[in-house]
């Protein structure tokens, strides 16, 4: 049990004035980290980058308790099936072509198969009118759907379809927009969704056109001479005009394919296979939506027109929701799976878990069918990867067979069966790790503790506590607090682990949207560390990380190093379990919506503006367009009073020399020398974001870039090896007394290629997202360098050169 719980209060201030397809794992999808908030009695959660959730607010206030009556009352009049409430010209589409459109050859114009029905718009109806109305009323921003919004909501849901631009045509966005762009919204309040199946169809409609088409085109010859090029990313470009547009731009894209194929010597007969067979999964993926699916995307597109952290979670996301944010645990075989060419592919299997305990089943394995106990088997080949994942999870002790074909075995050869028995599995790489850094410096042996934290999960600060406690114990000197990959999670949590590092006081400011703030304060006075503290923050430090860096600095507690600023998410969220807010609903998902935002004790908010860091690190970081601004519909900056709070300014009188040593080290560093030489590539590149389709130019560019990698490993691994000793040191090793174990030492990953094409296919559906976290990390070295330097200040032990960290 945490022995701090129960330390927040909320306290009312004297003004009255109150805001990505990863791997999965077997059992289970994994979710961006979360964060759960605690505003009195009220859970606040925040999920990903810029988000956070509350729970429903307390029935005393009377505003928000009228606002749910008044969506209560809505719901007593059944929704009308969605056919029947539109008027005749709605009616559900299938396979309706745009009469101004030239028409195509039979081979690009295929008889169309695939079609979504909406199976129960009676239940369809409410949920969506439900979530319209919450939006409404609950949101930040109070705002309605008019005309104006309606259009930005109908070209959200296109763009959600198709965010790259290549599937739907100009005319189809047009001939929608005069339909139903101004009246778009009128559908959500009376609980319509004839328009979503309406303009999802279409989209199947074109996407077998352009599969066909890709057929078609995929036995073109190529001239891998020519000087033409290609535009990867198309979010800003226009939908194609017509059906010669768009082969001329799919003949791009596939040209761009087939000439990826030749530079990694790949038979073309096997590229070509896999861009028909990639394709063809892709429209079979999308074919084979449910209307939950449909309506899930229709309600999407519509909350994230509000802003960018409300969605509606249907019941299979909400409970994955739990698992990943709240449980931190799942019932499963501990595989974690991605999709490739068809299949579900054993990427990792979790330690500890009943996959790595049997010993079978192996990294590449690729999954073929899935069968309950001694129940028939279940072909999986091709089947979307969540629909895989649903029949490997069960019950605990429950058994699933697996029949899998070996790593490296052609598809052809021989299956082999493995029979699993289901069991809980922690989630251990979402959890607190440490380790202890032995150094020898100018000025004396130094040990610096380190605590790298992932997510705000349950239980959060009682971990990091374990192992401070054990920090303490090993004699460190110092902790650097490493949170550079924390997109938040659960609110209370990040109040609790901010209030292990000073007596007492208030941590973060609160502000719904009827005006009133409140203050979230630690009135626990035990502090558990009290000596030198850096935290090391970058672009994807997000929500919960950023009151825990903000109000730390606001107190002069700690350094505040690495990127230029944080992710910059201010905003709250609040998660409704639907069947409990609007009876009659039964299992139909929950909906985070934005209905406060955050504000750091000394007034300024985290939105958009994130913490600004004390010593700024080169980064590649702060040159892409990533942050709360870059992300479209996100609140707006702005500030309240400040409350009053004790400083604890213990960085103020060292920054400047701390800083200027950090700066000399920094301009004489190898590895930050590489890091610039990455920004100063990224910057070149970036004013020319097309791909060339020039043969020759790529296989230069790819030796390029080999040979920088290349020569930067040869340069490392000539350099001496007498840096720090590392240790190891675990949350069971903290909580057991356990010896730390030496750390094992990495190969340098290979140096980032701006101009690599990560784009996989035309839809989301089908993205993978690979983590190119290099190995070696200047930031984190560098952090030790300013701790030793900030010891030696604390202890007047000034040295005319700078303190370096030998690596």
């Amino acid at each position: 049990m945490n022995t701090r719980r129960g330390a927040i209060t909320c306290i009312p201030t004297a003004k009255a004035a109150f805001s990505a397809a990863l791997p999965v794992l077997a059992s289970l999808l994994i979710l961006q980290p979360s964060t759960c908030v605690k505003a009195g009695d009220a859970p606040l959660l925040q999920t990903g980058p810029g988000t956070s959730i509350t729970a429903p607010a307390p029935a005393e206030d009377a505003q928000l308790a009228e606002a749910m009556r008044q969506i209560l009352l809505a719901q007593e009049t059944p929704a009308p099936a969605a056919a029947t409430n539109a008027p005749a010209a709605d009616a559900p589409e299938v396979a309706k072509t745009d009469s101004k459109v030239t028409p195509a050859t039979q081979d690009q114009r295929p008889v169309i198969k695939r079609t979504v029905k909406q199976n129960n718009p009676q239940k369809d109806g409410k949920i969506i009118m439900s979530v319209s109305k919450m939006m409404e009323r609950m949101h930040y921003l109070q705002r309605s759907m008019d005309a104006a919004m309606s259009q930005k909501i109908l070209r959200a849901y296109m763009e959600y379809l198709d965010y790259n631009h290549l599937i739907f045509l100009q005319s189809d966005f047009d001939e929608f927009d005069a339909k139903y762009g101004k009246k778009f919204g009128d559908y959500y309040e009376r609980g319509d969704a004839t328009p979503a199946f309406n303009i999802f169809n279409r989209f199947l409609e074109r996407l077998e056109q352009r599969t066909a088409l890709i057929d078609r085109l995929v036995k073109e010859k190529y001239d891998f001479t020519a000087t033409d090029v290609y535009l990867p990313d198309r979010e800003k470009a226009a939908w194609p005009k017509d059906d010669a547009e768009a082969e001329t731009l799919w003949r791009s894209r596939v040209k761009l394919d087939l000439l990826a194929g030749r530079l990694e010597k790949t038979p073309e007969e096997t590229v070509i296979k896999r861009i028909v067979r990639r394709h063809n999964n892709l429209l079979k993926d999308m074919g084979e939506y449910d209307d939950e699916e449909v309506v899930t995307a229709f309600l999407n597109a519509m909350t994230r027109v509000y802003d960018p952290h409300s969605d509606y979670m249907n019941q299979s996301e909400s409970e994955n929701f739990k698992i990943s944010m709240m449980d931190m645990k799942l019932t499963g075989i501990g595989a974690e799976l991605r999709t490739e060419d068809g299949y579900a592919k054993v990427v990792r299997l979790v330690p500890g878990g009943p996959a790595e305990k049997d010993k079978r089943l192996k990294p590449n394995d690729r999954i073929v069918s899935v069968a309950q106990g001694d129940e028939p088997s279940v072909d999986v080949v091709d089947m979307k990867l969540q629909k895989v994942v649903e029949l490997i999870r069960g019950k605990k002790g429950s058994t699933v067979r697996l029949s899998v074909l070996p790593a490296g075995a052609p598809e052809g050869a021989p299956r082999v069966e493995i029979t699993i028995k289901r069991d809980e599995i922690k989630l251990v790489d979402q959890k607190a790790t440490g380790k202890v850094y032995d150094i020898t410096t100018a000025t004396g042996e130094k040990r610096i503790g380190y605590v790298s934290l992932p997510s705000f999960y349950r239980n959060t600060s009682d971990d990091v506590e374990k192992i401070i406690k054990r920090l303490k114990e090993e004699k460190v000197s110092g902790i650097i607090l490493d949170l550079r990959r924390n997109g938040g999670g659960l609110l209370d949590e990040a109040v609790d682990l901010a209030g292990l590092f000073f007596k007492r006081g208030p941590v973060v400011q609160v502000k719904d949207s009827f005006g009133r703030t409140q203050t979230l304060q630690d009135s626990n006075p035990t502090i558990v560390y009290d000596g030198p503290l850096i935290v090391l923050v970058g672009h994807l430090s997000a929500s919960a990380s950023e009151i825990v860096a903000g109000a730390l600095q606001d107190m002069g507690r700690a350094v505040i190093v690495g990127d230029k600023s944080t992710h910059g998410k201010g905003t709250v969220q609040n998660l409704i379990e639907l069947k409990s807010a609007i009876p009659g609903l039964g299992d139909s998902g929950n909906l985070k919506i934005t209905v406060q935002k955050f504000f750091r004790i000394s007034g300024g908010s985290t939105q958009v503006k994130g913490v600004e860091s004390d010593i700024n690190l080169p980064s590649l970081y702060d040159y892409y367009d990533m942050g709360e601004g870059k992300l479209p519909n996100s609140l707006p900056y702005d500030v309240v009073d400040k409350v009053p709070f004790t400083m604890d300014d213990r960085v103020s009188s060292y920054l400047s020399d701390l800083r200027t040593k950090s700066q000399a080290r920094v301009k004489d560093s190898q590895d930050f020398k590489y890091v610039q030489e990455d920004i100063d590539r990224w910057l070149k590149k970036k004013t020319n974001l097309t791909i060339s389709l020039n043969e020759a130019d790529r296989v230069k560019e790819k030796d390029e870039i080999a040979a920088i990698a290349a020569a930067r490993k040869k340069e490392r691994a000539a350099r001496p090896t007498n840096g720090p000793k590392v240790w190891d040191l675990t949350l069971d090793a903290a909580e057991k007394k356990l010896p730390l174990t030496e750390a094992k030492k990495k190969e340098p990953s290979p140096v980032p290629n701006p101009t690599q094409d990560s784009s996989s296919a035309s839809n989301p559906v089908n993205a993978e997202e690979e983590d190119n976290a290099p190995t070696f990390d200047p930031q984190l070295d560098e952090s030790l360098n300013i701790m030793v330097d900030y010891i030696d200040m604390l202890n007047n032990k000034h040295t005319p050169e700078t303190s370096t960290v030998k690596k």
